[in-house]
């Protein structure tokens, strides 16, 4: 499952818009040639969207795309974060929008958060490099549960005997809970590690090598883009924000932060 950035939310609309006012043009027109001009121009921005979005589009690109919007005009509105991530599915058939906002929201952690706790971006002191090492694991554990989720999804959708759809039903049931369960405490890890790192900067404490430095991604090996060119303190401060937005949103019976 990708993610997709926001000029790109924003580009996918823009062609949707003109896709919904050529199927219209296409559907009353009279004039073979221009049928003819319009049907090229069909395939054309279909297939920029598929290539923009492989996966497919959103659901919720036109909510995605005003928020994003609206988060320009005033960025320090609440949800700010999260509202400029299109939901996307996990897999083909997953139709849990629970699951499939999660999801979104881990695959946005991996890609534009994670990589910036990388030694060749903030330089931790010895004790601190050991617990964040430690937090990340959890990031893997969560990938595993990803991979054998989206796998049962997609056999249940394709199983054709009745007991076999039962049988991957209650296992598909039991690791959407384990999921649930497990995404909410990976983001609740990074959320404490990250709060405790802020609060010893905020100390004074020599916790990080290179706290002066700027987030400078690599284009060539790192696909992030949202924390480009932020002073780390403040990179991480809006990776804290990111992972509480998130915990605001997972909703795990008896289970608070």
């Amino acid at each position: 499952m990708a993610v997709i950035t926001q000029e790109q939310i924003l580009e996918l609309q823009r062609y949707q818009k003109m896709i919904n006012q050529l199927e219209k043009i296409l559907r009353l027109s009279k004039n073979d040639e221009q049928k003819y001009r319009v049907s090229r121009d069909l395939d054309k921005y279909r297939n920029r969207m598929r290539e923009i979005s492989p996966e497919g589009i959103p659901d919720n690109l036109e909510t995605a795309a005003e928020q994003i919007r609206l988060y320009r005009e005033n960025p320090d509105a609440a949800g700010r974060l999260l509202a400029k991530y299109p939901v996307m599915k996990i897999s083909p058939n997953s139709n849990d929008t629970e699951v499939n906002q999660i999801g979104t929201w881990i695959n946005v952690l991996d890609r534009e958060y994670l990589p910036i706790l990388n030694e060749m971006h903030i330089k931790f002191d010895f004790s601190h490099g050991n617990e964040k090492d430690g937090v990340v694991k959890h990031m893997e554990n969560i990938r595993r549960n990803i991979k054998v989720l989206t796998e049962t999804i997609e056999e249940y959708q394709a199983a054709e005997k009745q007991e076999f759809r039962e049988q991957l039903s209650r296992m598909k049931n039991k690791q959407t809970r384990i999921f649930i369960a497990e995404a909410f405490e990976m983001f609740q890890k990074f959320n404490e590690f990250l709060n405790k790192v802020l609060d010893g900067l905020k100390a004074g404490g020599g916790i990080i090598m290179n706290v002066e430095d700027k987030i400078l991604f690599n284009p060539r090996f790192e696909k992030a883009t949202e924390l480009e060119g932020f002073a780390i303190p403040k990179a991480l401060q809006e990776f804290r924000d990111f992972t509480a937005e998130v915990l605001d949103r997972i909703n795990v019976p008896n289970i608070k932060h």
